[in-house]
């Protein structure tokens, strides 16, 4: 065997037999770990695994972690210029790019795919008031949280305009799909449950589609795309906005998987999507039938500014995070002790996506496809 491959193997093994020792203590000793320990155990399993239902509970163990850290609805990175001044900016500046970009201007129906809690849905809806939007989300949860949002939203504006735009773009659901709308008079856009595999509308009733910082969670992904296409109006445009691996051609000793491995480190392990190169995606979308028309390389803008900002205030987001935590004495001790592991581990991780975008190894795009 490949000494290479040996490593990748040995240092997965080692994890693994590391988190099963951890579960076995704790489960013979319940008072030595809390069960925050468990859930970070359980997180590590679904970093490893990736499929659908690890990341949803990816997502929903980690959800309220990052919204807390933030004082956002979003889960993306953000867009980070020498004005931003918290990720809050960043993430709000990332999706009015990603609005401009795919030309919402001129747009009349926009599916987002893989919506999160529907916070870039409802700001596109702010600046371009006629399109019609539908958030499509795998995650119920996230999806009820949405609910509530757009619930609140617009008892506040107290907009009866946004009733009759739901109930319209409700029409372009597929009848089979409708009852798993969340449906609420009061929400301003519908939120279908589905998986982005299989999208559950007609063919060619919509005009834009979105999958801003999620298709990368999509596997596989030309299915996906392949969807795309069939929803699509002609000259209908597919946008993503997605981080991509740049990683040299293999020599003979080296597979791709190896390869990332020796590059990403620590990231190939916690970085929780796939690991799709540009040029694969590329191939994908072109093979579906659209033609790419552009290609937006803002990995300056992500990357290192967002590294810098957490290294920057570790201590802050730390009182944020374990601020007001409803624990005994003994409990709270250890839920430092997780957090503190943890946390060295988000940091390494921070240091590493940094200097893996400086060695030119990672990057995030926003491809625009037209469809033909």
């Amino acid at each position: 065997m490949q000494p290479t491959l040996c490593m990748c193997l040995l240092a997965r093994s080692r994890l693994i037999q590391i988190l099963y020792r951890i579960y076995l203590a704790n489960y013979k000793h319940e008072y030595i770990l809390s069960l925050d320990i468990k859930k970070l155990l359980q997180t590590a399993l679904w970093f490893l695994r990736r499929n659908d239902w690890d990341m949803i509970n990816y997502y929903d163990f980690l959800a309220p972690y990052f919204l807390r850290a933030t004082g956002n609805n979003m889960l993306n990175f953000g867009f980070w210029t020498d004005n931003t001044q918290n990720p809050t900016e960043a993430q709000n500046e990332l999706c009015r790019l990603v609005g401009k970009f795919a030309e919402l201007d001129l747009a009349k129906n926009l599916v987002d795919v893989g919506s999160g809690f529907s916070d870039p849905a409802m700001l596109w809806k702010l600046a371009y008031t006629p399109l019609n939007i539908i958030c499509v989300n795998i995650n119920f949860l996230q999806q009820k949280v949405a609910s509530e949002l757009m619930r609140q939203r617009a008892n506040n504006n107290n907009n009866n305009n946004i009733v009759n735009y739901k109930i319209s773009a409700r029409s372009l659901l597929s009848a089979s799909f409708i009852a798993n709308t969340i449906t609420n008079a009061t929400e301003i856009m519908p939120l279908v449950n589905a998986t982005a595999k299989i999208l559950p509308f007609r063919d060619k009733c919509m005009d834009r589609i979105i999958a801003l910082e999620s298709a990368q969670h999509f596997k596989p992904l030309v299915q996906f795309i392949q969807e795309s296409r069939r929803i699509l109006e002609y000259d209908g445009l597919l946008v993503i906005a997605i981080p991509v691996m740049k990683l040299p051609k293999c020599n003979s000793l080296l597979t791709p998987t190896m390869l990332e491995f020796m590059k990403l480190g620590i990231l190939s392990f916690l970085w929780a999507s796939e690991h799709y190169e540009l040029k694969n995606i590329e191939s994908m979308i072109n093979n579906v039938g659209f033609d790419i028309i552009d290609i937006q390389w803002i990995g300056s803008h992500v990357y290192e500014p967002l590294a810098n900002y957490y290294m920057q205030n570790r201590s802050v987001i730390k009182n944020i995070l374990l601020k007001d935590e409803n624990s005994s004495l003994l409990s709270s001790y250890f839920l430092n002790i997780s957090y503190d592991l943890f946390e060295k581990i988000v940091y390494k991780s921070a240091l590493k996506m940094k200097v893996a975008y400086q060695e030119g190894i990672i990057d995030y795009v926003l491809i625009k496809a037209r469809s033909v």
